[in-house]
């Protein structure tokens, strides 16, 4: 199996997201007493143009993170399908409950 961390892309993106430098806005600049909440984690704020080439490592992440899900054993059948094996195996399994209570 993938390891969970594979899936985790959350911290990554938020972290990417809170380096995004905003200019300020003229309401920003109306109200300087009010602190932001956003506040950076040390990293260095990334330029909104230079946000396509920080988002490729996150991007490959998800692409393996699916190649991954692919391997996984039958990703390629669908959910009707499952359900109808699980129906199957728990009529095999009353099946052989009965079998078991005969034979007391």
């Amino acid at each position: 199996l993938p390891p969970p961390q594979l899936f985790d892309i959350l911290p990554a993106l938020h972290e990417l997201l809170s380096r995004i430098d905003h200019a300020p806005t003229a309401a920003t600049l109306a109200d300087p007493g009010e602190e932001s909440e956003i506040a950076y984690t040390g990293s260095q704020p990334l330029d909104p143009k230079d946000l396509p080439s920080a988002v490729l490592p996150i991007k490959a992440q998800i692409r393996k993170g699916l190649r991954e899900l692919e391997t996984l054993p039958d990703m390629d059948r669908s959910v009707e399908e499952q359900r109808e094996e699980i129906a199957e195996l728990e009529t095999k399994i009353r099946r052989q409950e009965e079998v078991l209570r005969a034979m007391e």
